[in-house]
């Protein structure tokens, strides 16, 4: 496919964000990244919501794709559309709020039951990471803080569908010491910018051993992404579709910290990785061998993209 210019429609987030970038880093197209402000219900059933919403960066030259994730982004990309008269390859990411025949294409997940012609079912969220990627990583020189074994353990945090308790926390703190101890090995422990701080003050606090090493949003010394391509197995709370579908993409034993939630879409999502052996949950032991099966939804994506564009 030649470079095409794209306008990603962006409300903030920062897991819709890299889901948004990933696809169009992947399609191999120019974009430009626009900031959207969150829309209100009365002003986006309002039948005259488009001629308020007149901002410059939705003034000609047009893109030739738009791709958008979140509801408040659907909105815009259909007023975009209907600006330009259809002209535009419109990709909406996640179910969306609307008609799903107001966008081309349409990526969701399988446990949001989306059905429609322009549905393209993955299994998890839309990330570059895959077995490919990997490799390229370990390609490179290895931090020297990661030279020696380890496993990365990602901790999540509270959201409207999960509460991380302190019975929870007292279990990973159980099953992470079973571990250290049976495998000797050290522990990388990431928290998120969702991480409460009590809980990880609360963490830090019983896991003392010096194989246990914590690690905060933005740290210096060991990025995201090598502690999950230098791994030798990951651990995942299970609140984050973004991280889950991360750590299952890498080919790395993935072991999730089950967090209950009442939202039956979180849990199709958990267990469908788990029947396709994909990921298994956390228990007080794990083995560290690697597998040769990964997720990796982002590239049979791309090839779907490209052909419905080419037509």
């Amino acid at each position: 496919m030649s470079k095409k210019n794209c306008w990603i429609l962006s409300d903030n987030l920062v897991g819709h964000e890299k889901q948004s970038i990933s696809l169009a880093e992947k399609l191999n197209i120019n974009y430009k990244l626009i900031k959207i402000k969150k829309v209100n219900f009365i002003k986006r059933n309002l039948s005259n919501f488009f001629n308020l919403q007149k901002k410059n960066f939705f003034k000609p030259p047009y893109p030739k794709i738009i791709i958008s994730c979140g509801k408040n982004t659907a909105y815009y990309s259909k007023m975009i559309k209907q600006k330009t008269k259809n002209k535009i390859f419109s990709i909406f990411i996640q179910k969306p709020p609307i008609n799903i025949n107001n966008f081309d294409v349409v990526i969701s997940p399988k446990h949001d039951k989306c059905k429609g012609l322009n549905v393209i079912e993955t299994q998890g969220a839309l990330t570059k990471i895959n077995l490919k990627y990997i490799k390229n990583v370990n390609k490179e020189k290895k931090p020297s803080i990661l030279k020696q074994n380890f496993i990365t353990v990602l901790i999540g945090g509270n959201s409207r569908h999960h509460k991380i308790t302190k019975p929870i926390l007292d279990k990973i703190i159980k099953n992470l010491k079973s571990i250290e101890e049976q495998k000797k090995i050290r522990i990388f422990i990431l928290v998120s910018r969702r991480t409460d701080k009590k809980d990880y003050l609360y963490l830090k606090k019983n896991l003392i051993s010096k194989n246990f090493i914590f690690v905060l949003p933005n740290s210096k010394k060991v990025s995201y992404l090598n502690a999950l391509s230098f791994a030798k197995a990951i651990i995942v709370t299970s609140d984050s579709v973004s991280m889950v579908t991360e750590a299952c993409s890498t080919g790395k034993p993935t072991y999730i910290i089950d967090i209950p939630t009442k939202s039956k879409r979180f849990s199709l999502f958990i267990k469908n990785l788990i029947h396709l052996k994909l990921a298994y949950y956390l228990k007080d032991s794990i083995s560290l061998k690697g597998k040769k099966k990964a997720l990796n939804d982002i590239d049979k994506v791309v090839e779907k993209i490209k052909k419905r564009i080419e037509i």
